[in-house]
């Protein structure tokens, strides 16, 4: 369905204890069929209201037996008509709605609950429904006889409150789709020469056709609906102007956005809070900014930002010494810090050690945050996991024994919600390619959607010599293995996986089944865990994975060697592995890039450190080598990409860059 974002909230609670017994199915035939039980329910139905819309949240309580599959019926009473809905399947004729279960929260035990909730329209007046029926039966606060004895409430130990509600809560997935993210348009003004560029985000379930009206306050600024692009320059408007987006859909404007954020000198700038530093063994350090991520961590439809600080003493793991501890921070885009966990003198610094992630894996509307940690960790509220005391740090700095784990945290608060034990243990440290502690401890991290639905997280050691890949489900308030990859298996051993790893994995469903699998890479890894295949090119420092050649199917794998023996640059099949072309072989090729740069040629780009010029998908030399080998950017609002390095933005040209912005540093990617 389609989004009509509100203006503003206006909360308004009311809840349903609701009398009669009525036995029966509801719901078409599109819908599940929940098996009988006997039931009883109880609804409470909160609104918030804007101008012509509202957002309803409905929990339902399981009073009954329990549930497998369900279906919750209602009657609007003033003409409201839903236009979206999250965290169930919605059908609807004319006032009468049913929502189902989707695949992720059909199961509901005795006393337990399930929320979900939806956008819909008004005619000025939000009635409340006078009878809700679950599977059959309307919710009156109390068991059918003979069903179970009434719980004391409603209850849900250890698993997802109810979701918060967006200001401009974004399109849930369509039926049988991804589950995603609920932002709103994220509308920004940024000052550009004497003008704003306003930009706003298109959501993946808006209509092919939408079109867009932008507003300077009560001003329409475009003479007619914007159809090929989400942005828009309007020139000579002051710096700190305020503007709107309203959506167009077959002809009708909907209600505007939240108002945008203004970037009134070109950039925003958050001010965070810099941790002071210490001492650790002699060895001072201050605090440096250093990985960051995003993520809508509580639910109001707009990205947070979550950020690594490293202190100074951090190691590469090649070298031996004491750090201090690694800290992580969440902070609002206005610079409010949220929370800060810091992961203890048992998790090292470098580069190397911790990799978070950052997503909504429950599906609860805000996302949470997942890292590595052990004893000694704090979480955002202070608490402790496993013992406050212990250190397991040797005479050289490095952390070779003790317990290690995986935890996922609150986004809002940064509380841990569960932890449990890393996987794969580090056992014999010398079995992971040295005795010292710098192989054993190579980690990298990446979501997944291995079932085509619902998001895992990624998690591995090592890819030197052996790797092993662990996925992990997040559902209900606890982590679940979901399966293990490990080249030392009886499966895998030789079958030429072992040290095919790079310094970074991508996730892609490479074989078109709407899996993603794991591009692990020389290598990759199938949604089941199952390896899939590999080049036996070995270790490289840069992996890409896209469709870089349009004229084939499917996506390719571009990376570079390490190793003198191998190709220094290749470009494979992403389904199959199979090559489809490399380059010479001799010297360790440090960095890469793919991507398309430059319209003269079509597809992508391929250049590196090791080999002469700009190559096309052929890997024929077309061109001169651009200017950076680092990251690219979409930037100026044509299909092709710009360099980005360090702290500029330039575009590529067969007779040279063309020098473009300058970020005031590398920023968040």
């Amino acid at each position: 369905m389609r989004e009509y974002p509100p203006t503003r909230r206006r909360p308004v609670r009311f809840g349903a204890a609701l009398a009669a017994f009525v036995l029966g199915a509801t719901g078409a035939a599109a819908l599940p069929s929940p098996a009988h039980a006997a039931a009883g329910c109880s609804v409470d139905y909160s609104v918030n209201q804007w101008n012509d819309g509202f957002t309803g949240t409905v929990t339902v309580t399981n009073l009954g037996d329990p549930v497998n599959g369900w279906t919750l019926s209602w009657r609007f009473p003033s003409g409201e008509r839903i236009t979206h809905g999250w965290n169930a399947e919605f059908q609807t004729n004319g006032a009468e709605v049913t929502a189902a279960n989707t695949p992720w929260n059909a199961s509901v035990p005795t006393g337990g609950t399930v929320s979900f909730g939806f956008n819909a329209t008004h005619n000025g007046t939000v009635g409340i429904p006078e009878s809700f029926t679950f599977n059959g039966t309307v919710c009156t606060d109390q068991p059918t006889p003979g069903g179970p004895e009434e719980p004391g409430g409603p209850e849900e130990p250890g698993g997802p409150e109810e979701p918060g509600e967006p200001e401009e809560p974004a399109l849930p997935e369509p039926t049988g789709a991804r589950q995603a993210e609920r932002l709103d348009r994220g509308l920004i003004s940024v000052r550009s020469g004497n003008g704003n560029l306003v930009s706003w985000r298109l959501l993946g379930s808006d209509p092919r056709d939408i079109a867009f009206n932008v507003y300077r306050g009560s001003t329409r600024v475009n003479s007619t609906p914007l159809t090929s692009a989400t942005s828009y320059l309007d020139a000579g408007a002051p710096a700190d102007a305020s503007y709107t987006v309203r959506p167009v859909v077959d002809g009708v404007e909907l209600g505007p956005s939240a108002a945008s954020l203004n970037f009134t000198n070109g950039y925003l700038d958050v001010p965070l809070q810099r941790p002071a530093g210490g001492t650790v063994h002699g060895s001072s350090y201050t605090y440096e900014a250093n990985d960051a991520s995003v993520g809508d961590l509580d639910g109001d439809g707009r990205y947070e930002i979550v950020l690594k600080w490293e202190p100074t003493n951090a190691k590469d793991n090649s070298q031996s010494g004491y750090t201090g501890p690694v800290l992580i921070d969440a902070y609002e885009l206005d610079g409010t810090l949220l929370w800060r966990i810091n992961l203890g003198i048992n998790i090292r610094a470098g580069a190397h050690y911790t990799q978070f992630q950052v997503y909504d894996y429950d599906g609860d509307g805000r996302a949470e945050v997942a890292m590595k940690t052990a004893d000694g960790t704090r979480d955002g509220t202070g608490a402790v996991i496993g013992s406050a005391n212990a250190d397991y740090r040797n005479s050289s700095g490095y952390v070779l024994s003790g317990p290690e784990y995986l935890t996922v945290f609150d986004g809002r608060t940064g509380r841990a919600l569960d932890t449990v034990d890393y996987v794969p243990p580090r056992g014999n440290v010398s079995s992971w390619g040295d005795s010292y502690g710098n192989r054993v401890d190579r980690f990298l991290a990446g979501t997944a959607y291995l079932d085509g639905k619902r998001p895992s997280m990624i998690f591995s050691r090592g890819y030197y010599t052996r790797t092993v890949i662990t996925a992990w489900d997040f559902r209900d308030g606890r982590l679940t293995r979901r399966w293990t990859f490990d080249t030392n298996s009886s499966t895998n051993t030789g079958r030429g996986y072992e040290g095919q790893g790079f310094h970074s994995l991508s996730i892609a469903d490479a074989d078109g089944d709407g899996r993603d699998e794991i591009m692990f890479g020389a290598m990759a890894v199938d949604d089941d865990g199952r390896g899939m295949w590999t080049t036996g090119y070995g270790h490289g420092d840069a992996l890409h994975v896209g469709d870089f050649v349009p004229a084939r199917p499917g996506l390719e794998v571009y990376g570079v060697s390490e190793s003198s023996s191998q190709p220094n640059a290749w470009l494979a099949d992403a389904r199959t592995g199979s090559t489809l072309w490399r380059t010479a072989s001799g010297d360790d090729n440090g960095r890469g890039v793919a991507g398309d740069i430059w319209a003269g040629s079509p597809g992508a780009e391929f250049w590196s450190s090791r080999v002469d010029g700009l190559l096309n998908t052929s890997g024929t030399a077309i061109g001169r080598k651009p200017s950076s080998i680092n990251f690219l950017v979409w930037w100026d609002g044509d299909p092709s990409r710009e360099l980005l390095d360090q702290t500029r933005i330039d575009k590529y040209g067969p007779n040279g860059d063309t020098r473009g912005a300058r970020p005031r540093s590398t920023p968040l990617l």
